[in-house]
């Protein structure tokens, strides 16, 4: 390797390689055109404008949602415009029939009447989503109180302990319901065992809003829980002093002031379950599919048009119900304006 010879400090000769050598020519490079008045200048000048940096970051975020949430969106609602001729063939051309097939097909108001798929579909995974976010409400907010007031050195371990499933993927999550829930699983066994005779739960309603309260728990938990740490401990005391019983002392300090919480946590948990897809394709059967599943199936059917007209209809009815939510809860009270 060739080299070259450097005077050091004290007049000893040191060996440097031909790579150092570059190496320290191009630091040397960099540094000078960093500290050149120019760059200097241009450096002075945008921190001097606070307004180009704002509006820098500000215009990231809003291009990244802009490619990869409005315009497809924005894809789906045209889409859903055009005309299907089968086979996979889109025709660019306008039509209502698609939202006519989604909305008014088999349907008669006068008799009461639905005998449309789709909106049948729609109703049950509203329904669903109901169910599970009311069941986890009700399981989860006495864990999260705890771990919110618990003063523990096994604190960190409990909250590990909540946030471990997420470590799991999703299907073998539910798979592992399959072998609890199953005709020969562990559930119906131990009945069995215990003199109560069944089938087992899968393929059914009870599975699927099962598999998906054990999945979306978490979710329920950590923004209650979050609530519940950040409370004034000694309003509660206040309220007991003041001759509160623990009834009234929930309803009136304790629930209040855990309301941002169980409103994060059931918007969450309400808008997961209900656009669920694997819960009902692997725990359900062919009466519990939900809409992601039916949007599924048309796309691959395929007929594009149609399945873009159901995806724009169960944006906005989940959208109007997360607004009547807001209009009894008023979460702009709750999180604060």
């Amino acid at each position: 390797m060739s080299s070259e010879h450097e005077s050091g400090p004290f007049g000893v000769t040191d060996l440097v390689s031909d790579g150092e050598a570059r190496e320290r020519f191009w630091f040397g490079l960099r540094a000078t055109l960093l500290r050149s008045n120019p760059v200097l200048k241009t450096v002075r000048w945008v921190l001097d404008h606070d307004r180009i940096l704002v509006t820098g970051e500000a215009g990231l975020g809003i291009g990244w949602m802009v490619i990869f949430l409005v315009a497809p969106i924005l894809y789906i609602v045209t889409l859903s415009f055009w005309k299907s001729a089968g086979a996979g063939v889109i025709v660019h051309q306008f039509t209502l029939a698609n939202y006519q097939a989604v909305l008014t097909k088999d349907v008669d108001l006068l008799s009461l009447h639905v005998g449309n798929l789709y909106l049948n579909i729609l109703w049950q995974s509203l329904k669903y989503g109901f169910l599970v976010t009311l069941v986890t409400l009700v399981v989860g907010y006495v864990p999260a109180y705890y771990l919110g007031r618990v003063v523990s050195r096994w604190k960190a371990l409990l909250l590990l302990f909540v946030v471990l499933p997420f470590w799991v993927p999703l299907i073998i999550r539910y798979y592992a319901w399959i072998l609890v829930l199953g005709n020969k699983g562990m559930l119906p066994t131990m009945l069995s065992v215990a003199g109560i005779q069944n089938d087992g739960f899968l393929y059914t309603e009870v599975a699927v809003i099962t598999g998906l309260v054990q999945v979306l728990l978490p979710y329920m938990i950590l923004p209650v829980y979050n609530s519940v740490e950040q409370m004034d401990a000694s309003l509660i005391e206040s309220a007991k002093t003041m001759g509160a019983g623990p009834v009234r002392t929930f309803y009136e300090v304790t629930l209040p002031l855990t309301l941002p919480g169980i409103s994060a946590g059931v918007l969450l948990v309400f808008i997961l379950s209900v656009g669920s897809f694997m819960a009902p394709a692997l725990l359900g059967g062919p009466s519990n599919f939900m809409v992601a599943n039916l949007i599924d199936m048309t796309f691959g059917s395929p007929n594009w048009p149609l399945a873009g007209a159901m995806g724009v209809v169960y944006l906005v009815v989940l959208f109007g119900a997360i607004s009547l939510f807001n209009r009894f809860v008023s979460l702009d009270e709750v999180f604060g304006e």
